[in-house]
Parts: structure tokens; sequence; C-alpha cells
């Protein structure tokens, strides 16, 4: 069997940079295995300005960073393995996986760092019927969709914000030729409002419904208007539109982790770190697993301290 001095399970921006801690604080063998077919995760969908600051001294675009940080992994030869979905990790750190060249595979490590990120996931906050009707996305697809695919996913869309996120695809389609027509937020716009948002949306005439919750919507096979409700007033109001886009969970990706017995923080859903060590030795997680939802409100999740933690445990 295989050995490495450390496995990383993911190759997002926070697996990527684990590994450039680990190299800098002494380990030579390393092995990131990615299921995607290219490294980066989420933020290769983010085209906007406000990453890596910490590397560069000023934030890029997304693609820039994972750019930069796959180029310094190249000169460090850690080797990467794409394509390739983890089946199963074991408390004696074998890690079995798959992919169309190696078939099924077994490899081991002094320690295992998670790094697999989180996805979006409806946690009852959306209270629409969605089911039946094209149109409906989540705002993490809109963000594929229009960053990564090229097309929009409509032309009249509603949007329903919690974050900044949805200001940014609020933006974004406008700048491909597309019309919102309203970001409907349940708080009042000044309690959301920060210096983030107010850049992103400076410039652009976007309509913010605030107070407000989309209670219903119509269409025959593809949306075609929604109803909003004010949450004070109760006042109901029709708005028309071919898309909506919806502001949902983010959830840590741990399924991988269930067997090992690792304590889940209740509140995130992730494991739970202590300078990011799970609850059982050896094995270390970063990143959006660790942080979940509150990655949407962090500068930066990268995992170079996890790495320099990781390193000093297989040091011992």
């Amino acid at each position: 069997m295989q050995r490495y001095d450390l496995i990383i399970i993911g190759a997002g921006i926070s697996g990527m940079t684990a590994a450039m801690g680990a190299v800098k604080a002494g380990i030579k063998k390393i092995l990131i295995i990615e299921r995607e077919p290219n490294v980066g995760g989420i933020i290769n969908q983010c085209i906007h300005n406000g990453f890596g600051e910490k590397f560069f001294g000023h934030e890029v675009t997304g693609p820039e960073y994972i750019d930069f940080i796959e180029r310094e992994l190249e000169k460090l030869s850690i080797e990467i393995i794409l394509n390739t979905t983890v089946l199963d990790v074991t408390r004696g750190k074998v890690v079995t996986y798959v992919n169309s060249k190696e078939g099924v595979k077994d490899v081991t490590s002094c320690a295992i760092i998670f790094a697999m990120g989180a996805k979006e996931q409806y946690l009852g906050n959306i209270v629409i019927p969605t089911n039946g009707l094209t149109g409906i996305f989540t705002v993490g697809e809109a963000h594929r969709i229009i960053n990564l695919d090229g097309y929009l996913p409509g032309r009249k869309t509603i949007i329903i914000a919690k974050d900044k996120w949805g200001f940014i695809v609020a933006r974004r389609l406008i700048i491909e030729g597309g019309n919102v027509e309203g970001v409907v937020i349940e708080k009042t716009f000044n309690e959301m409002n920060d210096d983030e948002i107010n850049n992103i949306i400076d410039g652009f005439d976007i309509p913010i419904i605030e107070n407000s919750r989309v209670i219903e919507i119509e269409g025959e096979t593809r949306i075609k208007k929604v109803e909003i409700m004010n949450l004070n007033s109760k006042v109901i109001e029709k708005k028309k539109c071919d898309s909506l886009l919806l502001s949902v969970g983010f959830v840590p990706e741990n399924s991988i982790i269930k067997n090992l017995g690792i304590n889940i923080n209740s509140e995130i859903l992730g494991p739970e770190v202590v300078d990011f060590e799970t609850s059982v030795e050896g094995f270390f997680a970063c990143g959006n697993i660790i942080y979940g939802e509150k990655a949407l409100h962090m500068k930066e999740t990268d995992g170079i301290e996890c790495g320099t933690k990781a390193a000093e445990y297989i040091h011992r």
C-alpha cells in the first residue's frame, strides 16, 4: 500500500493552502485528492475581487487566486489527483478512493486533513413550493451558470438574498444584460448593509424589497410570477419574472467522516476542531467544512495554519 506523510481530501483553496503550510513546515510526501476535474472548488465561480489579500497585499478575483496557488503547488511538487472520489476513510488512516485510471485503490498516511468544503442545501428557510417549475435556482447555481457556463438563468430575475452573495449575483446579472426585478430581504436594508455590500451595488440600480418574503410562485412549466408579502403591513404584491434565485443553507460536506466517530459541531454541522485537529487524533479539518455558513461572511478561509498543525503532529 502506498504511504504518504499527509493526505488532504479536497483541493479547494483551503486544501491547497494546507498543503503549502505543511510543506513549509517540513512535510515532503503529500497527496491531495479532488473529486472535480479541476482544483479551486467554489472560488472558481467567483470572478469578482475579494480574495488573496494575505498573499498579494491586495484583493484579486477567485480564478486569479487559484491560479497563483496552483502554480505554487507545482513548484513544491505536491501530488494532486483529480476526478477521484473518496469511498472510505478508516481510523487507521487508510483512504480508499476510485477513479477511471486506477480503479479502486487504498493509500495511507500519518495524518489526514479534511478540506471537502460545503454545499448549498435546503434547510427550511425557503417556505414556498419550488417543485415542478423551471427557472428556479440557488444563488450558488446562478453564479456557476453565469460565470462558468456563460449564460443567464433568466432575463427578469427575482433574488431572495440573505447576505452579500445575493447582491453579487444581482450585479453580475445586470453586467451580463439581464434585469433584476427585485432583491427580496427579510430585514431592513440598513440591518444588512455594510461597506462591502455598498461597494457591490454602487452604480447599479438594483431594486431592494426589504422587510418582505416571497410567499407564492406562479407559472405553468416555467416560473412567470411571484407573490411578495411585506412582513410589517402584510400587503401582497405580484411581480413578473422568468427566474427566481434562492439563498439557501451552506452545509459542510461531512459524509465521509461519519463512520470515524468524529465529534460534529451541532451549529455548523461540520467537525469540531481545536487548533484544526478533530476529536480523533491525527485527523484535521480546515476551510468551509469547519466554518459552514460562517464562511460566506469571512474574508480568508485558507488552510495554511491547518497544514502547519498537521505537520507538527507528524513530526512528533
